[in-house]
C-alpha cells in the first residue's frame, strides 16, 4: 500500500519475509562458521537454505532471530555479535553503504539510519535526547527479540562503530551503556567498542557529543548519495516497524489509548493487541518503557529535580511522579539522579 505521496504505508512485524537474505542471514552464516558453528546446524528450524544466503531470496526477521540463536549455541567465543555487526558494514553487499558514505557529514548518516531502518537495522531502533552538548540514543527492541535482543544490541553498536569509521576515516568517542554487569569477557566489549562502556545503567544507550556529527566523510558527492537514496526508496517496501509506530504515537500522546492508536494504524484494537503479543510485548508495555525513557532522560542524564521532572512528564503529583518512576526503573529519584 501506497499513500497519496508515494511513500510506503505499510509496517513491518517480525514475519514478514522482506529482509534481504545475502545481506542478513548470509553474513551472520559466514560469521558464525568462521567461529566453529556448522552451517546445517546454523539452519536447522529456521526454514533458511543454503540458495536463500546468494540471489535475491527474502526472509522475516524472526527467522533471523532463529539463525542468531544457533549462532549463539553452536559458534565459539564471545564476540560473535560484535563480528556480525562489523561484517554488515564491511563484508558482503549491503546496499544501504553508498548512501552513508557519500553523505557530507557523519550527522547525516546518523539521521538516516530511522529512515532506512526496515533495510539497515531492523531489530534495534533508538530514541533520540539531547541537551546542550550531547545527543543520547536509547535502545529499544524493534523486533520482539526477547532474550536475543542483547545479541542485536551488540551488533548494532559494534556496526554503528564500524561505520562510523568507514564513512569518516576515524573512530568517534561514542559511550556505550549496558544495563547489566561488567561481563568476564570484557576485552571483547573494549576491542569492538572502545573503553567508554558503562555497565549496570538503567537501559541500552549510546551518547555522542553534538560536535562529533560534524566531522566530514570520506567521499562526500551528492549525486551518488541521491542515486543510493533512490533505490532504497524502492527497497523499502515498508515505512517502519510495527512497535515503533506505536511508540511514535505515544511520544506524541501520552494518553492514547490502544483503540485510539489502533485506528491511527488502520487496524482493530483485537488486532494490534494479537500483533503486540506476538511481538512479546503490550501497549502498556510500550507505554511504560516510553515514560521510563523520559524518566532516564530527565533525572539521570539531565540531573532535574523531581518536580521539574514531573512538570515535563505531566505530573500534577509528586508522590505519583515518585511510585511511577520506582515502578518503571526500580530505582527511586533520588537513586536514578545518582546513577
Amino acid at each position: 500500500m501506497r499513500s497519496s505521496d508515494g511513500k510506503n504505508t505499510r509496517l513491518l512485524t517480525a514475519n514478514d519475509k522482506v529482509l534481504p537474505g545475502r545481506q542478513l542471514a548470509a553474513n551472520l552464516v559466514a560469521v558464525a562458521v568462521a567461529r566453529g558453528a556448522p552451517e546445517h546446524k546454523l539452519l536447522r528450524g529456521t526454514g533458511i537454505f543454503t540458495d536463500d544466503l546468494v540471489g535475491d531470496s527474502t526472509l522475516s526477521c524472526r527467522q533471523i532471530q532463529k539463525l542468531a540463536a544457533n549462532a549463539i549455541q553452536y559458534a565459539k567465543g564471545y564476540d560473535v555479535a560484535f563480528r556480525f555487526g562489523q561484517q554488515l558494514i564491511t563484508g558482503s553487499m549491503n546496499d544501504a553503504l553508498p548512501y552513508f558514505m557519500h553523505a557530507r557529514h557523519f550527522g547525516q548518516c546518523l539521521r538516516a539510519l530511522p529512515v532506512f531502518q526496515p533495510l539497515v537495522s531492523p531489530f534495534v531502533s533508538a530514541q533520540r535526547f539531547e541537551d546542550d552538548d550531547c545527543y543520547y540514543y536509547l535502545l529499544q527492541d524493534a523486533m520482539g527479540c526477547g532474550k536475543l535482543f542483547v545479541f542485536m544490541v551488540e551488533a548494532y553498536c559494534a556496526a554503528l562503530v564500524a561505520l562510523a569509521k568507514m564513512c569518516t576515516g576515524k573512530r568517534l568517542p561514542f559511550h556505550f551503556d549496558f544495563p547489566f554487569g561488567r561481563p568476564r569477557h570484557i576485552q571483547e566489549y573494549e576491542e569492538n567498542l572502545g573503553f567508554r562502556l558503562r555497565f549496570n545503567q538503567p537501559v541500552f544507550a549510546i551518547r555522542i557529543e553534538k560536535q562529533a556529527m560534524s566531522v566530514p566523510c570520506l567521499q562526500p558527492n551528492l549525486t551518488l548519495q541521491a542515486y543510493a537514496r533512490h533505490r532504497l526508496n524502492r527497497q523499502m517496501h515498508y515505512r517502519r516497524g510495527l512497535l515503533d509506530s506505536v511508540r511514535a504515537l505515544l511520544h506524541r500522546n501520552s494518553s492514547l489509548t490502544l483503540p485510539e492508536a489502533a485506528a491511527r494504524l488502520n487496524m482493530s484494537a483485537a488486532s494490534l493487541k494479537r500483533k503486540l503479543s506476538e511481538h512479546q510485548t503490550s501497549f502498556s508495555d510500550l507505554h511504560d518503557n516510553i515514560r521510563r525513557q523520559q524518566a532516564i532522560f530527565y533525572l539521570q542524564v539531565q540531573k532535574l529535580n523531581n518536580e521539574q521532572s514531573a512538570v515535563k512528564m505531566a505530573f500534577s503529583d509528586i508522590t505519583n511522579f515518585r511510585r511511577a518512576v520506582k515502578r518503571w526503573t526500580g530505582l527511586t529519584p533520588s537513586e536514578l539522579r545518582q546513577v
